[in-house]
């Protein structure tokens, strides 16, 4: 393993014969799998030496974070007082991110523990409602949870128990947060998960019957939040933007088109497998993030030429079997964060001036343009794969009276 990042035999020699090589060469071997340059393994592989030499390790063993940190801190003053040492800047933090990463490969880091949270027990046990028993989505779930993590910190520095909950703990809690940075939309989704949580709160007669009602939440115009997607030519001139042959271009171009053609959102086209394609029936396969389960959808012309050239000519060699990954190893999946970025970079660069610039606005695109195509609320539903009609009628906003029938919709027709 090591010959294939270090050719000097005295190097060679100096890593077989210090301490844990087994160890470290299948954590070096992890590495390249990855896809780590051969600097990287290089660099690292020495650093591992210094860090088994530091913490005196003959064997794997649990080591705390503060070992590791003293360890740094005595190895930075070595560098210091060596005068052949010319950069000794980022020695202590290097050294703790070579420790930490490959100790936590081996399972031997030991974090400090953080003191659970109080009320943790009943949160836990409102996720598992939420997912097992309401069927919702993880995003869901995390997200109901989060929010509601923050009004249990928030309560339990004033209060000891949660029977001595108060509607005017709520609404103080939410007009701090309204104070100090969250918009209105964010207090209102805020409301609505502790709505959701008083509710089952009360089933297990954690706060007195019907609090979960007096939870206030500020008045959202019904299409206020909804994004304002571009028009069908202003779509066309953002794909057109994304020509470039470039590694990134290639592969910021087949996101777009699936935003765009599908109205997929972050997380649908995050979770996407290489497996998802198949390319002699011309169909891929979507995991919704919202309604659960998967769908099939035709692979369009288009959309399979810009997923095939990236495939070709950008897409690392790497054993991560996501369809979209990163330009830089080690490689592991574009997050959907990564998405909203590329997304509204390149909206901006193109000069569309929308009020919300990330793919949730192709999205909005995509239902508006099969509306006018001529498509049904029922059509529409399946291609962004909704549960129910509702939502459709909120991407549109349109006079129901307006849509015409039409037998089948068409994902193509945008370039």
């Amino acid at each position: 393993m090591l010959d294939a990042f270090l050719e000097h035999p005295f190097f060679l020699n100096r890593h077989r014969q210090a301490p844990l090589l087994k160890e470290r060469e299948s954590f070096l071997s992890h590495l390249q799998r990855q896809g780590t340059s051969r600097k990287a393994l290089r660099n690292l592989s020495g650093e591992l030496l210094h860090v088994v030499r530091l913490l005196k390790l003959t064997e794997m063993r649990d080591v705390a974070l503060e070992e590791i940190q003293r360890a740094a801190r005595c190895w930075a003053r070595q560098q210091r007082a060596n005068p052949k040492a010319h950069s000794y800047g980022n020695t202590a933090s290097f050294l703790i991110y070579a420790a930490k990463k490959w100790l936590r490969f081996h399972g031997c880091l030991k974090m400090p523990c953080t003191p659970q949270m109080r009320f943790a027990e009943q949160l836990t046990d409102f996720a598992r409602y939420m997912a097992e028993e309401q069927g919702l989505s993880p995003q869901s779930v995390r997200s109901h949870c989060w929010k509601t993590s923050k009004f249990l910190i928030w309560f339990a520095e004033r209060h000891r128990s949660m029977a001595g909950v108060s509607i005017e703990d709520v609404d103080e809690f939410l007009a701090m947060k309204g104070a100090t940075g969250w918009n209105r939309r964010s207090v209102s989704v805020a409301a609505q998960a502790l709505r959701a949580f008083f509710r089952y709160a009360e089933t297990r007669s954690w706060c007195a019957a019907g609090f979960a009602k007096g939870i206030q939440a500020p008045r959202i115009y019904k299409y206020e939040d909804v994004p304002e997607g571009p028009t069908e030519k202003e779509v066309r001139q953002l794909l057109r933007s994304a020509k470039d042959s470039g590694q990134a271009g290639l592969r910021t171009r087949a996101i777009l088109m699936l935003f765009a053609v599908y109205g997929l959102r972050s997380g649908e086209v995050s979770r996407l497998l290489l497996s998802d394609l198949d390319w002699r029936q011309e169909v891929f396969v979507v995991n919704h993030s919202k309604r659960g389960g998967s769908q099939r959808y035709p692979l369009q012309r288009e959309v399979g030429d810009a997923i095939l050239r990236y495939l070709k000519e950008s897409r690392p060699k790497c054993a991560c079997r996501h369809l979209f990954v990163t330009l830089r190893p080690p490689y592991r999946p574009v997050g959907t964060s990564v998405l909203w970025q590329l997304t509204s970079s390149r909206i901006k660069a193109v000069g569309l001036r929308l009020r919300h610039t990330g793919p949730h606005s192709l999205r909005h695109a995509c239902a508006t343009r099969l509306l006018q195509k001529g498509a049904s609320f029922k059509e529409i539903g399946d291609v962004l794969g909704h549960r129910g009609l509702e939502s459709v009628g909120i991407y549109a906003k349109v006079d129901l009276n307006a849509l015409r029938a039409v037998a089948k919709v068409n994902l193509g027709g945008l370039l």
